[in-house]
């Protein structure tokens, strides 16, 4: 028969055999059901953390976005407040064409009618940039009159909804009457579309 000794060295090899499977088993599981499940975890944090970012950078670029629709929407009702002030090439010929008339009205006389060259209107910045569809279309009138018909003959020019810049005026008496000359240097902006 067996031993004692060789009894226990039987017994404890199956207590070491039996151990190492249920450690084989432990790593085993540890490797195959804990470390997916922490490593999903882990990534999942990682996610939340990168789509709180995300929503951080998505609200910010929303508020720009609103911000400067808002801007734009401010700039387009500039642009449609003085594009309705700006005369088009053919309403700019029929103003110009109707000066005559219009000092008629007034019961002033044309003296003299010289118009100037068409300038390009220049936009104040550091590089002077001048803008192709804006030009500045000038005359200078010359009228005789009395004050009244004069001083309605500027409120005429000017009252219309389409802005008409006297830049200057230079009044003179002729001879001993109350008849003034009257020299009117009158600009209008034109755009083309």
């Amino acid at each position: 028969m067996l031993s004692e000794a060789n009894m226990k060295s039987i017994r404890s090899s199956k207590n070491v055999v039996f151990a190492a499977f249920v450690v084989i088993g432990a790593i085993t599981f540890y490797d195959h059901i804990i470390v997916p499940h922490t490593n999903y975890f882990h990534t999942t944090q990682k996610y939340a953390l990168a789509m709180d970012d995300i929503a951080k950078k998505t609200n910010t670029v929303q508020t720009i976005i609103k911000l400067k629709k808002e801007k734009l929407e401010k700039l387009q009702n500039e642009f449609k407040h003085i594009h309705t002030k700006l005369f088009s090439p053919t309403q700019a010929e029929e103003f110009f064409s109707d000066i005559q008339a219009i000092s008629g009205q007034t019961n002033c006389t044309v003296y003299s009618l010289s118009f100037s060259a068409t300038n390009a209107a220049t936009e104040e910045t550091d590089h002077s940039k001048v803008n192709k569809n804006i030009s500045i279309n000038s005359v200078i009138l010359t009228v005789t009159g009395n004050y009244t018909n004069i001083v309605n003959l500027t409120n005429r020019l000017q009252n219309r909804p389409k802005q008409v810049w006297i830049d200057s005026i230079k009044i003179e008496m002729m001879d001993d009457s109350d008849i003034l000359k009257c020299e009117l240097n009158i600009k209008i902006y034109v755009i083309y579309d």
